[in-house]
């Protein structure tokens, strides 16, 4: 399997997409942390704000588009064919696949953190970072866990780049959009529905307790999700998605 995901690895390195996109997460928080200057913000406040926007908004879209890349290059040049003749079965290269993008979200994450952590550090806002790593990481996970609908979206009705890259942008924006409106008016409503069991918003519902919040949201502390259980909910979500998507894959046509 380890071999599987570094041949994974391999494939990607003459995309640019990836290379790019590590370079967004680096300096996506530049300009949030001058916006959280000059309100004269704590470093978590710098942190939260290249959270939502970094992760819960742009990452759902990139592991998209990912997906589209990794997944719909198979069907050119009969790809997938010369695969198959190798002695591995399709359970393993979608294991493979969905392992390597997991590897990405984890550090895409935690390259907005060491970035944030940097440019805070240059203008005197140094911070302890350990408390974030273990955030990061789980964040990175999570988020990759809410985004396997999209996975399964390309790998079942994907058949061109452009729809798959649509659909995935439409999704991370429903998912942000979401989260957003629970915290607003009538978000009390939203967590109490069945909206509110939603991948993505159990992950908001996480994010909330990881936190200090301000007084205008301190009503939400009766929804927050511990980590603990936070992770068997993932890990549930995570299993039904990858055991469907695996059936799904197996019936691939070459």
């Amino acid at each position: 399997m380890l071999d599987l995901v570094l041949c994974e690895f391999q494939k990607l390195k003459r995309r640019k997409f990836i290379t790019l996109t590590m370079g967004v997460a680096c300096l996506f928080p530049l300009p949030v942390l001058f916006l959280a200057l000059r309100q004269q913000q704590a470093f978590y406040m710098l942190f939260r704000m290249v959270f939502i926007f970094g992760e819960m908004l742009f990452l759902p879209c990139v592991l998209g588009v990912l997906s589209t890349i990794i997944f719909l290059t198979e069907d050119e040049n009969d790809v997938l064919k010369n695969i198959l003749t190798v002695p591995v079965s399709r359970t393993k290269i979608f294991l493979s696949k969905c392992i390597m993008l997991m590897i990405l979200a984890i550090i895409y994450c935690l390259l907005e953190l060491s970035a944030s952590i940097l440019f805070a550090f240059m203008i005197g806002n140094a911070t302890n970072a350990s408390s974030f790593i273990l955030f990061s990481i789980l964040s990175g996970v999570f988020i990759f866990t809410c985004s396997m609908p999209v996975v399964l979206f390309v790998i079942t009705f994907g058949k061109n780049f452009t729809v798959s890259n649509i659909a995935s942008f439409i999704y991370g924006v429903i998912c942000f959009a979401l989260a957003y409106l629970c915290t607003g008016p009538g978000g009390e409503v939203l967590l109490k529905s069945k909206i509110g069991v939603l991948p993505i918003v159990m992950v908001f519902r996480w994010y909330l307790g990881y936190f200090p919040l301000e007084e205008r949201l301190e009503k939400f502390n009766l929804y927050v999700v511990p980590t603990t259980l936070m992770l068997g909910y993932i890990l549930i979500f995570l299993a039904i998605t990858v055991f469907i998507g695996i059936l799904v894959y197996r019936k691939k046509e070459v």
